[in-house]
């Protein structure tokens, strides 16, 4: 309630010297809109404040030049002198310390909102949007390690391919797999990925060997069709050449959707899959898998942990991204 009487204060600092000026008809209509110049108030508060563009500058992490703009683009809308420009720096004029005076509270009262706002949120769980397959394959094999390390932040995964929209849902941060390019959010790189052949090692014996690619003739290819939107992913064909082999038909065998099923297929004996490498680490590591030849081949596409830049003043978000780091280095 405060706030909003603060914003009728301006309201009225602004309409006392704007009437002045200004057509009355089209006074009404702007008042009406209430489509302030926020840019320019702001530039105009920080160097009201400092009594210079520089410093204001400084404070806002543009260029002088950007802040005199923005403080004369007010000026304009106003039709109003806010600051005596003197050879040694910035006199406020009447006008603008009545509408510093105004401003300066208002801008307190709304970082605290905002402060508070971060701070109701930090205090609540952690919630974490995850693709489905890292979700599987590796986070929550591994979670049990974070709770050790932090058991009073609670948790909260959601599974799902879609893109989160920060603003509208309820999420602090989300693990996507992709090429790193998130505008407005912090992107920290997890891993990149690679593929390789994989299968079961039941699935190996002397009359099915697979000493060399060739060998791959005698067994069944399963296709991991989750980066087919992706011409430049790596797929048995892409493999095979580079193998050096032309006695594998890279058409043949059953498809899946996701590579965590297409492991899972690998695992239960179904075939030779291009697995992915760092997820299937574990079951490589625990004997489930084997990789039978030398050859990988870069997937182009990363796992990252993202999220709005202004969630980094929140605790719960940057302990898990310190964990993550740990985990994957």
């Amino acid at each position: 309630m405060q706030l909003l009487s603060d914003i009728k204060r301006i309201d009225g600092a602004l309409d006392k010297r704007h009437v002045v000026a200004l057509d009355s008809k089209k006074v009404c209509h702007d008042m009406a809109r209430r489509l302030y110049p926020l840019n320019a108030l702001r530039a105009f508060e920080a160097s009201a404040r400092h009594l210079s563009f520089v410093k204001a500058a400084d404070e806002l992490n543009v260029t002088p030049a950007a802040v005199s703009h923005q403080v004369k683009k007010l000026e304009e809308y106003l039709a109003l002198q806010l600051f005596q420009r003197r050879p040694r720096g910035l006199l406020l004029s009447d006008t603008g310390l009545l509408l510093w005076s105004e401003l300066r509270d208002v801008f307190q009262r709304l970082d605290k909102a905002m402060e508070q706002v971060l701070e109701t949120h930090a205090r609540g769980p952690l919630t974490i949007s995850v693709a489905p397959v890292f979700a599987v394959k590796w986070l929550l094999p591994r979670l049990r390690k974070f709770d050790a390390l932090d058991p009073n932040i609670d948790v909260r995964i959601s599974t799902s391919l879609n893109l989160i929209d920060f603003a509208r849902d309820a999420f602090d941060a989300a693990i996507r797999l992709g090429a790193g390019r998130y505008p407005g959010l912090t992107a920290q790189l997890l891993f990149a990925e690679s593929v390789t052949p994989m299968c079961s090692p039941l699935l190996l014996g002397d009359d099915w060997p697979l000493e060399t690619p060739d060998d791959l003739h005698r067994h069944v290819l399963l296709h991991d069709e989750s980066m087919a939107f992706d011409p430049a992913a790596p797929d048995w064909k892409t493999w095979l050449k580079a193998a050096g082999t032309r006695k594998v038909d890279p058409l043949r065998g059953p498809r899946f959707g996701q590579p965590d099923h297409a492991l899972q297929a690998a695992i239960d004996g179904a075939g030779v899959v291009l697995g992915w490498r760092n997820l299937a680490a574990d079951d490589v590591s625990a004997g489930r898998l084997i990789e039978p030849f030398d050859l990988e081949l870069p997937l182009g596409s990363a796992f990252y942990f993202v999220y709005p830049e202004a969630y980094s003043a929140r605790q719960k978000v940057v302990a898990f991204g310190n964990w993550l780091r740990e985990e994957t280095d």
